[in-house]
């Protein structure tokens, strides 16, 4: 065989090798950096979540401390008194124990969108 042709093979599998070689060094770099944003993105995804955590448990213990100061209120709603409309204090414990939880489940719904709208911005 023609020895210009075997330097010409071999020189040929050394620069395909080098060349896939480098490609899969420079593929894992990117994999890296990819990974490495990943698990940023997640790392503040987590914190976010742990702080909507705590603020809907805050939200929680006010509403057992708000309904359960409604015990002493009476069941029945007391009627006006010379025209005067009802107000907070003179509503009956089953509604404003009602309008109690549906302000609390408000201020639930506002912390998780509150959540989405920092986790989009953390990734944006």
């Amino acid at each position: 065989m023609n020895p210009y042709a075997i330097y010409a093979l071999v020189a040929i599998s050394l620069f395909c090798g080098g060349f896939v070689s480098g490609c899969q060094h420079q593929q894992t770099a990117q994999e890296k950096s990819i990974r490495d944003k990943e698990h940023q993105y997640q790392s503040d995804a987590d914190l976010i979540r742990i702080q909507k955590d705590a603020q809907i448990k805050v939200i929680n213990t006010q509403l057992v401390d708000a309904i359960s100061s409604l015990r002493s209120r009476s069941s029945s709603a007391t009627k006006t008194i010379n025209g005067q409309d009802c107000n907070g204090a003179t509503l009956s414990a089953t509604d404003a124990e009602f309008l109690i939880r549906e302000a609390a489940r408000a201020d639930q719904i506002r912390v998780g969108l509150q959540a989405c709208y920092n986790q989009y911005d953390a990734i944006k």
